[in-house]
């Protein structure tokens, strides 16, 4: 009987040339033992399945998904965490970017690379945990692709800093001969989301029998807006009746008819009103058009306690602007060629250009009666509040100051996001004295600007103070600016490195690899001049002008021992300044112990540097509210010093990232278990545990730190210079360093840890069925097993799977979302000119029980949307009234996704393409962290777990000439 042959197609490594940009007679006819280069490994071999677990996505496999952008490609890849960042709604200090994150470790620690070499991160400063690096998949043209290799396995051994979670390589096509043209279009059922584009691929010359090929690709695609409105393949009337949205065109009471609120007391700076005191506070202005006057009730989503209920105001609808997706315009060139220079020596050169466009509506912008922090360059610009003396002639109070609440609705709304990248590779490669080397110099630079249309220019904003009207100053020209910044990230890359085999063991030659790089990172982030000088009300500024030098080496050895047990050592050291030499090793092995199995595993150690917006002095602004300072206020927290205020207890101010020269690198060690088995020849499956362990996080420290370690840490918290606002002391004497707060700088700190277990499933299977054509069948699948977080160093740990981290352990302010199981299943049929293919997505549940505050275990886990009702259920939320009867298991509901295509390729030259995602249209699961407050941007689904496109048809059609 015939023995089964141990295959492992379903995470087989296509044989292709990745880690250099070309391949020997790459398109040539039928080859032997071809050597080739494998994601995670600098390394030659002859063997498909090395001792890392791969997962390899082909051109066929893409096509068949019907995924139109790579984002949604990388987000049906089961290993992938939901903490990703996506492009499809205006996402703050990541807008316009999408992101990848393997295993949930964020997208820091998973390193993207294009043909084998690193990608500039796009040039943003986020300062949210896990965003410090964000490679942008918006810059990857999917119709270029030749296939996707993820390594699943920590790679800083090989690739250096970011690979802690792993590593994604995307693959363009190579040596091309011939041209093609394709063009595709998409859209869902009720012709929303749609999208559309053309590629045009041309090449030359054979390598091999030319000596030269040189390829050209260029890829056009656009998509629509979509409104909020208009998204309905979500759970929209389950969300509608649990967030009291029914049937009402509600949006906001603020609109272009003022609202105006009387001062509670003199001089207080104080204007607010209650339904008891509303008839001598508030004057609310109804000269809208009557379609826009409501009544205010608790079906809007106001509070019981709302000033409004019972009360008719105009309405402005925030509806109107809100977006389920902006739009969007990307075009991507790419070019690669090359020549021999000699029967050994061959050289090469790629340039490729992206550029991204996005668009996102907003409303218009308001002002209100509180204050409003303004910044400057440095720190914080004065404060405005709409404060109108007695006598002015829009105070309807003839004896009381007053403020306002208005929506200037003729100002301009929007914000614009362009991200380009600009890439240029040219480098030699060689055979001399049996060493195969490689000598590279790459130049990558991502720059974007950032626009926000309609903001209000202050020293304009300033004159409704000093008498002028508000429709005076809604008229004024000079009111409403745009500002934009000019960001840019780069990376000068050289690398050289030579491989070659020596020796010999029973199992073979042992291979040795050895290489080094440098590498310059610069990130330079410019904002308006206008913002940058304190002039823009309420915009925060990004300002960084920092660079750095890399310096790494790098050894592999590759050692088959026997013909049935092979092992591979790794080790490499860089360089950061400021930071001793780094040095991470990583060990691999297999063993074959029959025809049909096989054992392999793997230890690693890895790190991940802190971003250069993290040890770059300046960064990203935001606002932080309810501080308590000490300075200002005695310990009960409530009670001011002499000379403060009750607001210095609970203080609005400015915040920034503090760049911290003492940051080290966060580090990691992981450990991968693999069984490969194939009990038939047409059925392969493969079984690999992983555990990776990563300390030290680097992540923003708090202000609550920052202010009561102020004296010994001078510079992170800037105050008011003025003595008159000092404390004072028993005397009366002014406490130098007292003034109010101004603003606090957050430095980077290493934190805690986070460990994930777990196991990655896959089986393939293939039969040829005779005159029915060939089948194929895949699973791939992640089981999590285990995920705890720690945010600070000692705090309890967890297992936070198939849970919300932040609501099962109250003390996470760590937000993600950890389902059990992803799985995705394949099938497809091929007969002549006929391809038939099918596939299955899961998305597992995850729960929103609240068990855990930090090292309290709660008497019994309550569901967070329920009341309180005993001292073991604290902080429990009641936004969603109702969630408990609907849903008593307080769940968001696995997703299970079918789908469908066929190609027929009768035509000559000629291939069509039709793909049906989400076959049964099954809504995205509600989910009621999600829009449960009016006004919310996402109508009660998660994007990071699911999406609102329903049914999703994709048709294409390529021609080859």
């Amino acid at each position: 009987m015939k023995q089964p042959l141990l295959k492992y197609s379903v995470i087989a490594v296509a044989t292709a040339l990745s880690a250099a940009p070309f391949a020997a007679a790459q398109n040539t006819g039928t080859e032997g033992a071809q050597t080739v280069y494998v994601t995670g490994s600098n390394l030659k071999r002859t063997d498909k399945e090395g001792t890392q677990p791969i997962q390899v996505i082909t051109a066929k496999d893409i096509r068949e998904t019907g995924a139109a952008t790579v984002t949604e490609l990388i987000r049906l890849v089961p290993a992938m965490g939901s903490d990703v960042n996506l492009d499809t709604n205006d996402g703050g200090f990541s807008r316009g970017v999408s992101s990848a994150s393997l295993r949930g470790l964020s997208s820091t620690s998973t390193l993207v690379l294009l043909n084998g070499r690193r990608m500039a991160p796009a040039a943003y400063a986020d300062p949210n945990d896990g965003n410090s690096t964000l490679y942008d998949l918006n810059s990857i043209p999917i119709a270029a692709l030749e296939r996707v290799e993820i390594l699943r396995d920590g790679a800083s051994a090989v690739y250096g800093s970011d690979a802690i979670g792993g590593v994604i390589n995307f693959i363009t096509r190579s040596n091309y001969n011939g041209a093609e043209i394709s063009a595709r279009a998409s859209a869902n059922d009720d012709g929303k989301f749609k999208r559309k584009g053309v590629n045009v691929v041309a090449g030359t010359g054979d390598l091999e029998s030319d000596g030269y090929n040189v390829f050209f690709t260029a890829d056009l695609s656009e998509r629509d807006r979509v409104l909020r409105e208009d998204v309905k393949d979500i759970e929209f009337d389950q969300y509608r009746r649990l967030s009291n949205r029914y049937a009402t065109p509600y949006g906001s009471t603020i609109s272009g008819s003022p609202i105006f609120y009387r001062e509670t007391a003199p001089g207080s700076g104080q204007f607010t009103a209650t339904q008891a005191n509303a008839a001598d506070r508030l004057r609310v202005t109804t000269n809208c058009d009557p379609s826009r006057q409501l009544v205010g009730s608790t079906s809007m989503g106001l509070a019981a306690t709302s000033v409004f209920i019972g009360r008719t105001f105009c309405n402005y609808d925030t509806n109107q602007n809100l977006e389920g997706t902006g739009e969007g315009k990307d075009a991507n060139l790419l070019t690669r060629g090359a020549i021999k220079l000699g029967p050994n020596v061959r050289a090469f050169a790629e340039a490729a250009y992206a550029r991204t466009e996005r668009q996102y509506t907003t409303s218009p912008i308001t002002i209100n009666t509180t204050p409003v922090t303004n910044f400057t360059a440095t720190g914080v610009a004065p404060s405005y509040q709409t404060i109108l003396p007695a006598g002015h002639p829009d105070n309807p109070f003839p004896n009381a100051r007053a403020s306002v609440a208005y929506r200037f609705e003729n100002a301009p709304t929007g914000t614009e996001t362009i991200n380009e990248q600009a890439r240029f590779l040219t480098g030699l490669q060689g055979t001399h004295f049996n060493w195969d080397w490689e000598v590279g110099l790459l130049y990558n630079e991502a720059r974007r600007e950032d626009t926000y249309n309609g903001r209000l220019y202050l020293p304009a904003l300033r004159t409704l103070n000093e008498g002028a009207t508000l429709a005076q100053l809604s008229n004024n020209p000079d009111l409403f600016r745009s500002t934009s910044s000019d960001d840019k990230s780069s990376i000068t890359h050289f690398d050289v490195k030579a491989t070659t085999t020596f020796g010999q063991l029973q199992g073979g030659a042992i291979g040795v690899a050895v290489g080094a790089e440098a590498r310059r990172e610069k990130l330079v982030m410019v904002p308006n001049a206008l913002l940058s000088s304190g002039q823009i009300y309420g915009l925060a500024n990004t300002i960084i002008d920092g660079e750095r030098d890399v310096k790494s080496a790098f050894v592999e050895v590759r050692t088959p021992f026997f013909t049935n047990f092979e092992m591979d050592f790794a080790g490499r050291w860089d360089k950061y300044p400021g930071i001793k030499t780094n040095f991470v090793p990583k060990v691999g092995a297999k063993w074959t112990a029959t025809s049909s199995l096989a054992l392999r595993g793997t230890y690693s150690e890895g790190f991940r540097a802190p971003a250069l917006s993290q040890v770059t002095p300046g960064g990203a602004q935001f606002f932080l509210t309810g501080l308590f300072d000490p300075k200002r206020c005695e310990t009960d927290e409530e009670t001011p010093k002499p000379n403060a205020t009750e607001a210095d207890c609970n203080k609005s101010a400015s915040g920034t990232g503090g760049a911290n020269p003492d940051l080290r690198p966060e580090e990691s060690k992981s450990y991968t278990f693999g069984i490969l088995f194939s009990p038939t020849p047409n059925f392969d499956i493969g079984l690999d545990f992983y555990k990776i362990r990563k300390e030290g996080e680097v992540a923003l420290g708090s202000a609550f730190d920052a202010l009561r370690n102020e004296d010994s840490n001078p510079g992170l918290v800037v105050r008011d210079q003025n003595e008159a606002n000092f404390v004072t002391d028993a005397n009366g004497l002014p406490i130098p360093g007292t003034g109010p707060l101004l603003m606090v700088r957050e430095p980077w700190l290493n934190k805690g840890s986070v460990e994930v277990r777990g196991v990655d499933i896959d089986m393939a299977f293939r039969k040829n069925l005779g005159e029915w054509g060939n089948f194929t069948a895949k699973l791939t699948s992640a089981y999590m097993h285990s995920y705890t977080l720690q945010q600070e160093a000692g705090d309890a740990e967890h297992n936070l799977v198939g849970y919300s981290a932040g609501l099962l352990d109250w003390n996470l302010s760590n937000g993600i979302d950890l389902p059990r199981w992803k799985t995705q299943v394949s099938a497809s049929l091929t007969k002549g000119n006929h391809a038939f293919s099918a596939n299955v997505n899961y998305t597992g549940p995850v729960s929103l029980l609240r068990k855990y505050d930090n090292d309290t275990v709660y008497d019994q886990a309550f569901c967070h949307y329920q009341p309180a009702t005993s001292p073991s259920m604290p902080s429990a939320s009641i936004a969603v009234p109702g969630y408990l009867g609907e849903f008593p298991d307080c769940k968001v509901k696995e997703w299970v996704r079918f789908g469908v295509g066929y190609t027929y390729t009768g035509v000559k030259n000629l291939a069509l393409t039709f793909n049906v995602q989400n076959l049964f249209d099954k809504a995205a699961p509600f989910d009621p962290r999600y829009g449960a407050n009016n006004g919310a941007p996402l109508a009660g689904y998660n994007e990071g777990l699911h999406n609102p496109y329903g049914r999703y048809f994709t048709a294409s059609a390529r021609y080859s000439f």
